[in-house]
């Protein structure tokens, strides 16, 4: 049998792999692949800037949650705005417990469309950035896969009860293939059942949320610092340990041993010399 010859396909595996780590590698917040289109950018802008906004609502929280919930509902969507709605809807007469509803429905869902269009345009990919470090939603994210369309529905409709973001169910729903406007209407629907819940929750505390209100307004400065604490801290303890293990993964072995001395080196190295024996 004639040797193997440079070139032969024993190289063939090394070169392809060499092929393969050449290859520009996909950054990890990009969650498509190859060159991004006009649909792409405008997706993940709106994603993106749907964060920030959430943090630019809760200075606003104490300073209309007391004076204007209604249009803290529209504008923030917060549960807690919903709540306070509600007990005003108790306590004046000029605020419907209907409107109370429809303000949360608008600020509710209004970045939800955005969530079901990534995932129906990026897949597992997106899912998989939503799920994050949270074990409980990279559980449902690995279910997932398996769920049919009219599954993905009930979980839109349980997306508020669901102890899972309402991002990933959203973007779930729009990777395994729910129609648009079967989402429109599951998420129309389990989003009013769950501010009508808040809404009533409110409307029973009466008196007592208008007071919590108030006393929300009042300390606002002491609001604002907790709820950017909570926010934060969360995040900011993740990064710091996920630096601390990338550090200590890095350090080379034997690091806290004593270096040698000159003198310990010398006596390794010269030879031994052994007396002359006595007849």
């Amino acid at each position: 049998m004639p040797p193997e010859q440079p070139g032969q396909p024993g190289e063939s595996g090394t070169a392809a792999a060499a092929a393969r780590a050449a290859e520009p590698q996909i950054p990890d917040w990009r969650p498509w692949s190859g060159k991004a289109r006009k649909r792409d950018v405008i997706c993940l802008t709106v994603i993106m800037l749907s964060g920030f906004y959430g943090l630019a609502m809760i200075p606003l929280t104490p300073r209309l949650i007391s004076t204007h919930p209604l249009l803290l509902e529209v504008l923030a969507g917060s549960n807690t705005s919903t709540v306070a709605a509600g007990a005003f809807a108790s306590v004046r007469s000029s605020v419907e417990l209907g409107f109370v509803v429809l303000a949360a429905l608008l600020g509710m869902m209004k970045f939800d469309l955005f969530f079901w269009w990534a995932g129906n345009m990026w897949g597992h990919r997106i899912v998989q950035l939503f799920a994050g470090r949270s074990r409980r939603a990279a559980k449902f994210a690995r279910r997932a896969e398996s769920v049919s369309p009219r599954w993905a529905g009930v979980a839109v409709l349980l997306a508020a009860f669901l102890p899972v973001p309402s991002p990933l169910v959203y973007a779930v729903a729009g990777w395994v293939g729910l129609p648009l406007l079967w989402f429109i209407i599951c998420d129309v629907i389990g989003t009013a059942a769950w501010a009508s819940l808040l809404a009533s929750l409110g409307y029973i505390l009466g008196d007592d949320g208008v007071r919590a209100a108030n006393l929300v307004s009042r300390y606002a400065l002491i609001t604002i610092i907790v709820l950017v604490v909570v926010a934060v801290v969360p995040h900011a303890w993740h990064v710091i340990r996920a630096q601390s293990a990338a550090q200590a993964a890095a350090q080379p072995p034997g690091d806290g041993q004593p270096a040698a001395q000159p003198a310990d080196l010398v006596a390794v190295v010269q030879p031994q010399v052994q007396p002359d024996s006595v007849p």
